[in-house]
């Protein structure tokens, strides 16, 4: 008997790889508590050692981080993602933090358009979450959930459903996702971060940058960080990407 995937079965693996890599990476911008990092070690390993392809030039800075987490004191990266990322942090991971004054003034506008992204498919707040929707691990997250919910209907032949959830796909990375990570990562460079972080914001803008790409998007590139008095205001925990 072969053991050759057929090529549906080898694209499902593919997009079911890129939604973990999405995943993996919203881990890393989790609080690293013990239980956290414990996971992050292991995922990420598990991702390292896969033979699926990655998203393009993805691995390099992934596979920097991943060593770099093996060997980090859990207590010295909690002070660093309270510095960067907490309360009053120096670097916001708020989609709504980038931009000009005018996108300040229309927060909330883009915040309700990022929930009706994620009401489409499902997806609301529970009590326990902490973050608002623009929060990088959100956005991550619900791109991870769009390439679950593509392979699903790939392998079951919906073509409806296949074409909707690419289509979502295309339009959160052309307004939202592929605007301001290049911003983010640029600010977070300014902070001077730890090269754990250093090394998965870059992983996060390639992997963005190859979302562009893949689906021939060109969303229009903001950049600074605005003063708001609400940003700052993060809790230093994320449960959706804290949980195993």
């Amino acid at each position: 008997m072969s053991s050759v995937q057929d090529p549906t079965t080898q694209e499902v693996s593919a997009i079911l790889f890129r939604g973990a890599v999405y995943q993996a990476l919203a881990l890393g911008f989790a609080y690293p508590t013990s239980g956290v990092l414990n996971h992050m070690k292991a995922r990420w390993r598990e991702l390292l050692n896969a033979s699926l392809p990655w998203p393009e030039e993805v691995r390099q800075p992934f596979e920097q981080a991943t060593r770099l987490v093996h060997t980090i004191d859990g207590e010295v990266l909690e002070r660093e993602h309270i510095r960067l990322f907490g309360p009053a942090g120096r670097c916001s991971l708020h989609e709504t933090a980038y931009g000009d004054a005018g996108r300040l003034l229309g927060k909330a506008t883009y915040l309700a358009d990022i929930s009706g992204f994620y009401l489409a498919f499902g997806l609301q707040p529970t009590p326990t979450d902490t973050h608002p929707e623009d929060h990088v691990t959100l956005e991550l997250e619900f791109m991870s959930v769009l390439a679950l919910k593509e392979a699903y209907a790939l392998a079951e032949g919906w073509r409806e459903q296949l074409e909707v959830t690419r289509e979502a796909q295309r339009k959160f990375v052309q307004d939202h996702f592929g605007t301001w990570i290049d911003a983010l990562v640029e600010h977070l460079h300014t902070c001077e971060p730890h090269p754990f972080y250093a090394a998965l914001g870059e992983a996060v803008q390639r992997l963005a940058r190859a979302e562009v790409a893949r689906l021939h998007v060109t969303p229009v590139a903001i950049s600074g960080q605005l003063t708001d008095p609400e940003m700052g205001g993060d809790v230093v925990q994320c449960p959706r990407a804290c949980s195993p």
